[in-house]
């Protein structure tokens, strides 16, 4: 074992003392770790908290590592993890932990001490540590000696303390079924977890219609959430999935227990038809500042520490008109993991609570972690947004669990994301970055992000929204007319369709505004009304080109 590598900071203090890092120095630009840090939370005795880090090396030299722990782990079984890092292979290390239900109470020397599992894995070989500590907050390290040069994965956890009663621990309480279409059926599946020694019996009431009219705050707009549960333990989050595309994930973005970390400076950008905004998140050891931006106004900025990991929401008091907005997230420090967002004002729809069933209805649950399965079938459900408050009973408390669910005619429609790049005046609006390649002009372009969405071929109520470009003077112009509305000249050269546009007012779209500048002739498309300040660099109104997501 190492020593304790709080030494090893002390040491590299004192070397950036006498000489300051630079990335050509001291552990080399060509060793890469990330992320750095990772906050596992409440680590229990019912499931791994699970977590990876990736180390990759720039240069062509191949460098032997080994990962080892500081002092006081036990290794209880498996071998201590060695290998060989190169260019063309990133060592992907995954982490997990758990701690032990009941304190080591047979040991009078580990009374109120917990058991607590590390598991270390790469490429299948796995090592496992033990070590004993009394609940609370803790940070240990992970130590990675790669060539002679060392890393260190700060861990920082939180060992929970079970009383002898049974307490009910229930997760996502809030369920996002996404945009679904008629007649379609899904299940998803909610954990209850037993915090406590004793069995835990319970039992789930579907709320009468009175008692759901009760819940006006938990239904009180449409809850979206970001969870990707085929991400979970990977490490890596894949935005775009269906019913978020209105959601804009700049910078880099992790994954933890399948929801999106933002890493320092990162950037989520929503987009919402609605009256309000709330924000969720997690508050956690790792986590340090945000600021949220309301239609590119800043509101305010939140502290985002905490000792141990909890959820936490911001809700947009102020009041706003009913309309398209945008609610931008920066991650300024540290790093915040984001839960989801609840958009005020839109109108959700109980039903009958039919189009919703749950099993099993009742369960003991010990040490193990139980599932609700819950179904939700919309064959009887007209188009529109539904919400629905479970509320689970036992020895051990309650816990109200909101489900969600949108019905949709356009939800088997592809939605494409257009992608805004600029160079000097001109703006190039593409739903395929990779096909652009192949134009020698693009390679000046930079990318701005995503601009809004069209809808893929065939939508019905769509037409072709088509490309042209004067390469004399360096422009594109876009037009669902195939003259191109009789503003062009014989110098732009037709390039095509780059998705379908509406040309009339359909459901969940938005004008996409067209303005000009009169000396330079360079057209600028936006979904703001005040064209993102295009007034104030001299362009002129020039009418609406269609109606987009």
């Amino acid at each position: 074992m190492l020593h304790n590598y709080l030494w090893m900071f002390l040491i590299l203090i004192v070397a950036a003392a006498v000489e300051p890092l630079t990335l050509g120095k001291c552990w080399g630009a060509a060793i890469l770790l990330h992320p750095e840090s990772i906050a596992m939370g409440d680590i229990g005795a019912g499931k791994l908290k699970k977590g990876m880090v990736i180390l990759t090396y720039a240069d062509s030299e191949r460098k032997s590592w080994s990962a080892e722990v500081n002092e006081g782990w036990l290794c209880k079984s498996g071998q201590p993890l060695t290998g060989v890092l190169e260019h063309a292979r990133p060592l992907k290390l995954k982490i997990s932990m758990k701690s032990s239900l009941a304190p080591a109470g047979e040991d009078n020397n580990h009374h109120d001490l917990y058991t607590v599992v590390l598991n270390l894995e790469v490429d299948n070989k796995r090592i496992i540590y033990h070590k004993k500590l009394a609940s609370g907050n803790h940070r240990e390290g992970v130590v990675l000696n790669v060539g002679g040069e060392i890393k260190v994965i700060e861990l920082s956890f939180y060992v929970m303390e079970y009383p002898l009663e049974p307490v009910l621990s229930v997760s996502p309480r809030r369920l996002d079924f996404g945009i679904l279409g008629p007649g379609q059926k899904i299940i998803k599946k909610i954990e209850i977890t037993n915090k406590g020694r004793q069995a835990l019996k319970w039992k789930v009431n579907q709320k009468s219609k009175d008692r759901q009219m009760d819940d006006i705050d938990a239904l009180s707009g449409r809850y979206v959430s970001f969870m990707q549960p085929e991400t979970q333990g990977t490490g890596q989050y894949q935005p775009g999935s269906s019913g978020k595309n209105t959601a804009e994930f700049t910078g880099h973005w992790s994954e933890a227990d399948g929801y999106p970390e933002a890493q320092q400076n990162s950037v989520l950008k929503y987009r919402f038809s609605g009256s309000g905004i709330i924000l969720y998140f997690w508050k956690s050891p790792i986590a340090r500042t945000i600021s949220l931006y309301f239609d590119n106004r800043m509101i305010t900025q939140i502290d985002a520490y905490s000792e141990q990991t909890v959820t936490a929401e911001y809700r947009l008091n102020e009041p706003v008109g009913a309309g398209f907005h945008t609610l931008t997230m920066v991650n300024n420090l540290g790093r915040v993991v984001v839960e989801g967002i609840r958009i005020i004002g839109k109108e959700i729809s109980r039903g009958n609570g039919k189009w919703i069933r749950i099993y099993p209805e009742i369960g003991v649950t010990t040490r193990e972690i139980d599932y609700l399965h819950v179904s939700v079938d919309t064959a009887r459900l007209l188009p529109g947004t539904y919400g629905y408050v479970l509320n689970v009973e036992s020895n051990g408390g309650e816990a109200a669990i909101e489900l969600y669910a949108e019905v949709s005619l356009e939800a088997g429609l592809k939605i494409l994301d257009v992608y805004r790049y600029s160079f000097g005046n001109d703006v190039l609006l593409s739903t395929n970055p990779q096909g652009e390649a192949k134009a020698s002009y693009f390679r000046d372009y930079r990318k701005q992000g995503i601009a809004f969405s069209l809808f893929s071929p065939g939508t019905p109520g769509t037409t072709e929204f088509y490309r042209w470009y004067n390469p004399h003077r360096q422009l594109h112009f876009y037009s669902y007319e195939l003259n191109g509305g009789g503003k062009l000249s014989r110098e732009y050269i037709f390039e095509g369709t780059i998705g379908n546009i509406a040309t009339s007012r359909l459901p969940n779209t938005r004008e996409l505004y067209r303005w000009q500048h009169p000396s330079t002739g360079q057209y600028f498309f936006s979904t703001d009304p005040r064209g993102e300040g295009a007034q104030k660099r001299g362009y002129k109104y020039n009418g609406i080109a269609g109606f987009v997501r």
